[in-house]
């Protein structure tokens, strides 16, 4: 991660913000890029860009967003969210992994599967999400934090087909 983002992040997290203000500025900051445009935009005082984050944004993150917009860091926000979600996982002893399949599997299945991920990575939960894309043919690809296990028939085919181009 980026030094900046984490920063930032860490200061969000030390806030200890209301989860619902917290989404709330997250929605702002992440999905309307006219309103991350605007608090970028140099051509736009301060002052108008305080008066707007007041009218936007919860009164918990007033402080906070006027800090990144005056220091031009709006930009990062979308990072920054990742840090902090990562520093909350990493508070609850929580991974997070992502499971893409073909065949979507039973709740037995899903159940066994974070448990093996938790037990492997030292974690007390894991927020598995679930994908869906028949592209890979059949099998699965689990992505748990950088690691990918790719047990994919797509993939399976593809090194095939280069094992026997090299012959």
């Amino acid at each position: 991660m980026i030094d900046l983002p984490l920063n930032y992040a860490r200061v969000l997290y030390d806030m200890n913000i209301d989860p619902e203000n917290l989404n709330t500025a997250r929605s702002l900051l992440t999905e309307s890029p006219e309103l991350a445009d605007a608090l970028i935009n140099p051509l736009i005082r301060k002052s108008e860009k305080r008066n707007v984050i007041e009218k936007l944004f919860p009164k918990s993150v007033w402080s906070f967003v006027k800090v990144m917009s005056d220091n031009d860091d709006i930009a990062c926000s979308a990072e920054m969210f990742e840090a902090y979600d990562y520093l909350v996982r990493e508070k609850e002893n929580t991974i997070e992994a992502v499971f893409t399949y073909v065949t979507k599997p039973d709740d037995a299945q899903i159940e066994s599967l974070k448990s093996k991920i938790a037990k492997d990575y030292g974690k007390e939960k894991v927020e598995l999400r679930l994908e869906e894309d028949p592209s890979i043919i059949g099998g699965f690809i689990l992505t748990v934090g950088e690691e990918v296990f790719d047990q994919s028939i797509r993939t399976s085919m593809a090194k095939m087909k280069r094992h026997f181009a090299e012959r």
